[in-house]
């Protein structure tokens, strides 16, 4: 397909406002959840916005545009230092599969979408933030921005089937993590203590 063509740069602004302003919310609502403070989600979606804006004339098909502003916003943010510094202490993923064998074993999804429906966004952005970015990122993209598995392949850049086991995983391990802390949560601990993104999946 054909790069785009634009007659004039006001043509080229309109069709870029057309297509990105849409976005914006989401795009903010998806960086705040991984960075510290909503000044950095912020910083993180004007990036992508700039990036985007210098390579608009590369995006052949306008009605991939939400994927590629998510490819791009996932870039900025796993260039970004503040990304590093939350990696500093994590649930351990081995304590997680524990928890979950134990409290919630053989309905992992159902008690997920049990779970989430509860949930307020301080307490399902802290448990998102608990578990790898891998998993974090396919049940997100998935289960909150409505994403097709199609669209998260193109976007996080794998087969549709590792998008499928990372969601699989990744439901179980956020059952577990509110499992693991709800009671906490409940009586009135932050919900972001001793919360840190773990490390990317290997």
């Amino acid at each position: 397909m054909p790069r785009q063509r634009h007659s004039t740069p006001d043509d080229r602004q309109r069709a870029f406002e057309a297509l990105v302003l849409p976005h914006l919310d989401r795009l903010l609502g998806f960086a705040s959840r991984r960075t510290a403070t909503l000044v950095d989600a912020e910083d993180a979606v004007q990036d992508t916005c700039l990036r985007a804006w210098a390579a608009f004339d590369e995006l052949r098909d306008p009605g991939s545009a939400r994927a590629w502003l998510y490819r791009i916003l996932r870039s900025v943010l796993s260039e970004s230092s503040e990304r590093l510094a939350r990696r500093a202490r994590l649930l351990p993923i081995t304590r997680l599969d524990d928890v979950h064998e134990s409290l919630v074993a053989g309905s992992g999804e159902s008690v997920f979408d049990e779970m989430a429906h509860r949930l307020d966004r301080e307490v399902l952005q802290a448990a998102l933030a608990a578990i790898p970015e891998d998993f974090a990122t396919a049940v997100e993209l998935h289960d909150i921005e409505g994403f097709t598995y199609a669209e998260i392949a193109d976007t996080v850049g794998a087969p549709i089937g590792t998008v499928m086991s990372r969601m699989s995983r990744g439901r179980r391990l956020l059952a577990a993590v509110i499992a693991e802390r709800g009671r906490e949560w409940a009586l009135g601990a932050p919900v972001d203590s001793g919360i840190r993104r773990m490390p990317r999946s290997s």
